[in-house]
């Protein structure tokens, strides 16, 4: 594998920072949960990412969607699922919902390593780590209240761009369901 054009080379003892994406400067690929398969799929490729966050009717995220999603075991489970044709099922029929997702802490980054993700996603068989960071909404009239947001991101394939190599074949799309197993069992 050799790298690319762009990404600085890494060594698995390097902060995780490193390869994080912060989602607070780095713009991410949003999808209307009532899309097409087929819609959704093309919009990543344009934007040339594997993975999307999936919103509903009011912009509030309600799952992750990735390429694997859209096309590989899901949309045939759904089918026979719901009776329904392939070209009628929507992102909401394959998607990870927000419910079934496993995070982390923002707080952990400053003291986790390039290694310590590779070995969160080999643990997990997942391509993909969500950072989540609490924050509190007040205001003049509102009291205050804590609430959890999706701060950023891991990529199995950024890290492996990074380090010049892949990270494991083995990793591959699970539920979050299948991966809160993995980590409690960890």
């Amino acid at each position: 594998m050799t790298l690319a054009q762009g990404e600085a080379h890494a060594e698995l003892s390097d902060p995780a920072g490193d390869v994080f994406t912060d989602l607070r400067v780095s713009p991410s690929i949003v999808v209307p949960a009532a899309e097409s398969l087929q819609d959704a799929h093309r919009l990543m490729q344009y934007a040339g990412t594997r993975m999307a966050f999936v919103v509903d009717f009011d912009g509030a995220v309600v799952g992750l969607a990735t390429a694997a999603d859209l096309q590989g075991e899901r949309p045939l489970l759904a089918t026979h699922e719901r009776f329904v044709a392939h070209q009628d099922l929507t992102v909401a029929d394959v998607m990870t919902r927000v419910a079934d997702w496993v995070t982390f802490g923002i707080e952990q980054l400053e003291k986790a390593s390039i290694g310590d993700i590779v070995l969160t996603l080999h643990s997990t068989g997942q391509r993909y780590l969500i950072a989540t960071e609490a924050t509190v909404d007040s205001g003049p009239q509102v009291p205050a209240a804590a609430r959890t947001q999706v701060r950023g991101l891991f990529s199995a394939n950024r890290i492996e761009r990074a380090i010049g190599q892949p990270i494991d074949g083995e990793l591959r799309s699970r539920s979050f369901a299948e991966l809160a197993a993995a980590l409690a069992h960890h």
